[in-house]
């Protein structure tokens, strides 16, 4: 349970012995400091790969939570969010909500993994630029932590890490057609910068 408090709250906000009861047992209990601050760090780094919102820079940004509104999250262990309330719950509630997270959590790493196996079904036919669309389907859904989604991010990195050793071949030969054509494969990927920059660079 993540609590985001609401503006000058004290901790009679969610006293509830049921619910305290809960933490001792059930759930692990996160109360996030209260921030007024929305704005995007300038320092952040810019991946189409999905990060923790729980372990960021500002919770309260990355969950989108209103300003000065009490807000709970009910989330997995990874800080992925699944029910969201603006009054505290009581203890059979919570509970709840934790038992169907269980379900959802499996139900999405059984969705994720579909579009993961998609994937490489694409790269064993030697097809990058599919293989990367359906891994970029995977990180749209924002899901950190589950085991298709890791797997997802690895392979990502996998396919970049040897798009980036054929770019600079391209580039040391001056190719480039070969540059636009991989592009391609690469778009809407973290590589899609630098290869407009290799590009720029030869013209």
């Amino acid at each position: 349970m993540i609590y985001f408090p609401s503006e000058n709250a004290t901790d009679a906000e969610v006293a509830d012995k049921e619910l305290a009861d809960l933490s001792k047992t059930d759930a692990v209990f996160v109360k996030v400091p209260f921030s007024a601050d929305r704005e995007k760090s300038p320092w952040a780094e810019e991946t189409v790969v999905p990060t923790s919102k729980l372990l960021s820079d500002n919770p309260s940004r990355d969950y989108g939570i209103a300003v000065g509104k009490m807000t709970i999250i009910v989330a997995d262990s990874y800080g992925n969010e699944y029910y969201r309330m603006t009054k505290a719950p009581s203890g059979d509630q919570l509970k709840s909500y934790l038992d169907k997270v269980k379900d959802q959590v499996t139900k999405t790493n059984e969705k994720l993994q579909k579009n993961l196996d998609k994937a490489n079904e694409y790269l064993t036919n030697n097809d990058r630029k599919n293989a990367l669309k359906m891994l970029l389907k995977n990180f749209k859904e924002g899901v950190v932590g589950v085991q298709a989604q890791e797997d997802s991010i690895r392979a990502y990195h996998d396919i970049l890490d040897a798009a980036r050793s054929q770019m600079a071949e391209l580039v040391e030969k001056g190719d480039k057609e070969g540059l636009k054509a991989l592009a391609k494969d690469v778009d809407k990927t973290d590589m899609e910068k630098e290869i407009d920059e290799a590009l720029a660079e030869l013209k």
